[in-house]
């Protein structure tokens, strides 16, 4: 084996507990597993801060942000709903200003449209000046209580189901695709240039293997040594799997727990006649038994208006039609009894999203209260995501970040980064980044 003063010249052997790795690559600083908007984001804090550092991300499909990054609603949120003093409403009232800030200065198109949370009975109003209480504590900026029908309509001029309301000025809508386009660039172009910082797609990160004396991280696509297997080496790893956390963090010296359950949203959207019924964004009060924020209506940036999600448990990580289904994820969901306990609790909120899911008559009746003249005619498909949400053994559903950091190997696993992490994926990049630098011991002097 070649003492480490070699290796960091190119390697040609790479000695493992299982075996000898014939390799001859160059060496990365550091190794992003994902190329979603926060693996993405991450990358970019990194080279702003040190653009010498050769970073990689490793996306396993032919694109960046394919899946939760850009199957969204496209919405830059507040940081209204989140428990006061939780990294997550923190994150989230600082990256909607970042956000803002990064799209002015790259020039991508986004649209301050402004949100309304609307009571549509007496009995939601307590509920509802709660709730802003909490968004003034959040920091939430020109948050303002809308204490008559008539305010409210001079907002959104067809909600008029609604009795009151708090109006979120600061929320708006972009398209996360492009933001994710955008933070690539920075990676490759803006800040890693010089350093060669890359991209690698179609790499499927399986195998995780540290070398404890050359502190030397081999990360391959395959267990199998043949000619399809990719591989790289890496002083340092941060792993953003969002969908496939769990599973990475099995095979890369994480933690057994949380456990990952896809649920899948669908919504409608208006047809091009009705799309002026709505002027930005729509909410109810949400439900406090669970992190989804309901059935509401959404402005896009290409000017559609969406409807919804309803929120159904996915037998297909990566799937987005009701039919989808993959035998492994299936697997995975009947061998875990964390989702049996989550399912005990809820089965009836299951049961009524499900029948919503091939059901516009019975989905339009949660939009009913704030629009009354909504018909099904009026509608049709719009799209779906699939949205990645950690649970507990105990089967409750975890609503705050996770960071995972193995003693013994440099690597950072990113374990649950819940909605709205796109909003917050600046801010994020930030705390893993400033995370990174105090787990890494030789990162700054790279």
């Amino acid at each position: 084996m070649k003492n480490s003063s070699s290796i960091l010249k190119g390697v040609k052997s790479f000695v493992v507990d299982s075996g000898v790795f014939n390799i001859n690559k160059p060496i990365y600083d550091v190794a992003i597993v994902g190329g979603g908007i926060v693996g993405l984001a991450t990358g970019r804090e990194l080279l702003k801060r040190n653009p010498k550092l050769k970073i990689v991300i490793l996306e396993k499909e032919n694109d960046i942000a394919p899946h939760q990054s850009s199957h969204n609603s496209g919405v830059i949120h507040c940081g209204i709903y989140y428990k006061p003093g939780t990294l997550r409403a923190k994150l989230c009232t600082k990256g909607s200003k970042l956000m803002y800030d990064y799209c002015n200065e790259n020039e991508i198109n986004y649209e301050n449209c402004g949100k309304l949370i609307v009571a549509t009975k007496k009995e939601e109003f307590q509920q509802l000046e709660q709730l802003y209480k909490r968004g003034i504590e959040n920091g939430v900026p020109n948050i303002k209580l809308l204490e008559s029908k008539e305010q409210l309509l001079s907002i959104e001029p067809f909600i008029n189901g609604g009795l009151r309301a708090i109006h979120t000025p600061s929320t708006g809508i972009v398209d996360y695709k492009e933001v994710s386009k955008s933070f690539g660039n920075d990676i490759t172009e803006k800040f890693g240039k010089d350093s060669k910082s890359e991209i690698k797609l179609n790499f499927n990160a399986k195998n995780f293997k540290y070398n404890s004396n050359d502190k030397l991280l081999l990360i391959s696509t395959d267990d199998d040594d043949d000619d399809e297997q990719q591989s790289i080496l890496t002083k340092y790893s941060i792993v953003c799997g969002g969908m496939n956390s769990d599973r990475i963090a099995k095979v890369a010296y994480g933690n057994d727990e949380p456990s990952i359950v896809p649920f899948r949203g669908s919504f409608l959207q208006f047809k091009p006649q009705f799309r002026h019924l709505i002027k930005g964004n729509v909410y109810p009060l949400p439900n406090a038994s669970f992190p989804f924020l309901g059935v509401h209506f959404t402005k896009r940036i290409n000017g559609e208006i969406w409807l919804g999600p309803n929120a159904v448990l996915s037998f297909h990580r990566e799937g987005y039609k009701f039919s989808d289904f993959n035998l492994h994820d299936t697997i995975d969901l009947i061998k875990n009894p964390a989702l049996f306990k989550l399912a005990k609790k809820h089965w009836r909120y299951g049961l009524q999203e499900l029948y919503r899911d091939f059901n516009k008559d019975h989905f339009i009746q949660l939009l009913k209260p704030y629009m009354p003249n909504i018909t099904v005619d009026m509608l049709e498909y719009g799209g779906s995501g699939v949205r990645s949400q950690a649970i507990s053994k105990s089967g409750d559903l975890i609503e705050d970040f996770i960071f995972d950091t193995p003693s013994d190997v440099p690597i950072i696993h990113v374990r649950n980064s819940p909605s709205p992490a796109a909003t917050s994926s600046l801010a994020i990049a930030i705390e893993i980044v400033d995370l990174a630098q105090k787990n890494f011991k030789n990162l700054n002097s790279l």
